[in-house]
């Protein structure tokens, strides 16, 4: 009798383990859907650079085009990832790579952190959807 009892409880716990599971997935954060148009500001010392981009996902990367208001370059947005709310960007421009490492608000419609010239030089980089 003890036997079928301990043997019952534990059937009971897995069952209950197993809709604490099923919850949990169904409650999951679905990841934010960056695609669409961003408007951004490079903080760079004694200047503010403005910008726009258009992102398009693929799969789980984004690509896209970027413009700032410090020329008419259209530079390739070549990746853009995001890992929870981390994002880090890869954009080609013409004197070499530029990278931003940040953070995705946790309401999917903004952004901060910093961009890393190919020179070296980092700035603080925010931006937010349009």
């Amino acid at each position: 009798m003890r036997n079928l009892m301990v043997g019952i409880a534990i059937a009971v716990s897995w069952l209950a383990l197993a809709g604490c599971a099923g919850n949990v997935h169904r409650n999951a954060v679905r990841p934010a859907d960056l695609s669409g148009d961003w408007v951004f500001e490079v903080e760079t010392g004694s200047n503010v650079t403005h910008g726009a981009m258009k992102l398009v996902a693929q799969s789980e990367v984004y690509s896209g085009t970027l413009t700032t208001d410090q020329g008419n370059n259209v530079l390739p947005v070549r990746s853009l990832t995001l890992d929870g709310t981390a994002m880090a960007m890869l954009v080609e421009s013409p004197n070499g790579k530029v990278t931003f490492a940040g953070t995705l608000a946790p309401d999917g419609r903004s952004f901060e952190g910093t961009v890393t010239y190919h020179n070296g030089q980092a700035f603080p980089m925010s931006g937010s959807r349009r």
